[in-house]
């Protein structure tokens, strides 16, 4: 039986496949508790949760993709580190990425980031939304079969953000092959295998977009653009690359290649991941499943809950830069938090009966699962839409959705195998079985 009290959550592939018991047995001792072995502390509860995200005095983003994992530059002293930490920004690992950046930085980053997700913007991509998932649909339907993630969920993830930036044709297939079986912080994974990050690839297919568009807008080349496959100036691309900061200075291209990346790497993964979570439940719930079928409007409260019951992460780093009090317990500067939103989600003093999926559920809204504050996911609308419409294709097309036995197991004894990663809920392969609607 795995022991808990000393099980290493960044590590402890034993974890992956039922987080909830562990995060159930961390607030069983308390809201925010310590880690063995680790200079870190857990925060199960939702209030202090929220707390954490909301305070950016005390709590820096710096660490929120490796979390506890991280290892600063320097040794902490005192209980004030933050001007070190800033000061050692550049030796800190995934510390130039937008969902670690605070402050000035983070707010330019993320104007560039919102100028894509627009509502109008958004209402313009509806239309390819339904024709992708149509689409890929049709590469499956006669089989009567599916493994969600791999022949659904990661291609159409894919392929709208590819949609939302407006990337071409040739790239939009090769970012698919690209990005086929990406797995993100993943725990058993060699030096080797993280220096293979396809997105290292992916980012230089977009460097060159960028590049390209914003030499050819000059004055002076602007004759140019035909002759490089450029008309207009409503290319998002183009937009991308001519895009301003608030005070009017210019985004280096490295900045605006590393968002668009960012783009590819959490966009596709969340929404495929939630996809499958959804799926998984539809599949083993008929009552769930006859409802949505016979009421669609019924989806986006589907949407809430499932975000709220099974969320696609798990959690997200923050480090303590002021020495404060959270949850009754002392946390002095330097300390890594492990946050999750997943815990934060099933905490019984927020949501009665956690554990119970209840598409009824009151309030169902207030989860974390997109996060609160500074840094609230800027793609949440999107991800919303695509699984959405996903699930209200899913169902017109393929009827009597069930889990494949031959994969799963029997009845009641069904095994999920989950991609062994400390971000993500990230279940590795759903298998269905469906009666094609003509």
């Amino acid at each position: 039986m795995l022991d808990y009290e000393k099980a290493d959550f960044y590590t402890d592939t034993s974890l992956v496949e039922d987080p909830h018991a562990y995060f159930d047995f961390l607030r069983a001792k308390g809201t925010v508790t310590r880690l063995p072995d680790r200079n870190a502390v857990a925060v199960t509860g939702y209030e202090e949760t929220v707390q954490v995200m909301l305070d950016t005095e005390h709590f820096s983003s710096i660490n929120a993709v490796t979390g506890a994992l991280t290892k600063l530059p320097f040794e902490p002293a005192g209980d004030d580190i933050s001007e070190q930490l800033e000061a050692m920004r550049s030796k800190i690992a995934f510390a130039d990425q937008v969902v670690t950046e605070q402050g000035k930085r983070h707010a330019d980053l993320r104007s560039v980031l919102s100028a894509l997700f627009t509502p109008s913007r958004l209402k313009a991509l509806e239309a390819k939304l339904r024709d992708t998932a149509d689409s890929l649909i049709d590469e499956f339907i006669a089989d009567g079969k599916l493994d969600l993630p791999t022949q659904y969920g990661g291609p159409y993830a894919t392929l709208v953000i590819a949609d939302l930036l407006g990337i071409p044709k040739d790239g939009r297939n090769r970012f698919r092959k690209l990005l086929e079986g990406a797995i993100p912080a993943q725990m058993d994974a060699s030096p080797e295998d993280l220096a293979k990050n396809p997105l290292v690839e992916l980012g230089k297919d977009i460097f060159r977009y960028i590049t390209k568009r914003r030499i050819l807008n000059k004055p002076l080349l602007r004759w140019a653009k035909p002759l490089f496959g450029l008309s207009g100036d409503d290319d998002i691309l183009t937009e991308l690359a001519l895009a301003k900061y608030p005070d009017g200075s210019t985004p280096t291209l490295v900045d605006l290649t590393g968002l668009a990346a960012f783009l590819f790497g959490a966009g596709q993964d969340t929404t495929n991941r939630l996809l499958a979570n959804s799926f998984r439940v539809i599949a083993t719930r008929p009552d769930v499943q006859q409802e949505l079928r016979e009421n669609p409007s019924r989806i986006p409260d589907f949407i809430e809950e499932i975000l709220r019951f099974d969320g696609s992460v798990k959690s997200a780093g923050r480090i303590c830069q002021k020495t404060t009090v959270l949850g009754g317990v002392e946390i002095k500067a330097g300390t890594a938090i492990l946050l999750s939103h997943m815990a934060a989600n099933r905490d019984p003093g927020r949501f009665e009966n956690p554990q119970q999926f209840d598409m009824n559920r009151p309030k169902a809204k207030e989860h974390l699962a997109f996060g609160r504050g500074a840094h609230t996911c800027i793609g949440a609308p999107l991800a919303r839409r695509e699984v959405a419409i996903s699930i209200e294709r899913l169902l017109a097309r393929l009827g009597n959705i069930r889990l494949s036995k031959e994969h799963l197991g029997p009845d009641g004894q069904y095994h999920f195998e989950y991609e062994p990663t400390y971000i993500l809920r990230a279940m590795k392969h759903l298998y269905l079985e469906f009666d094609p609607i003509a």
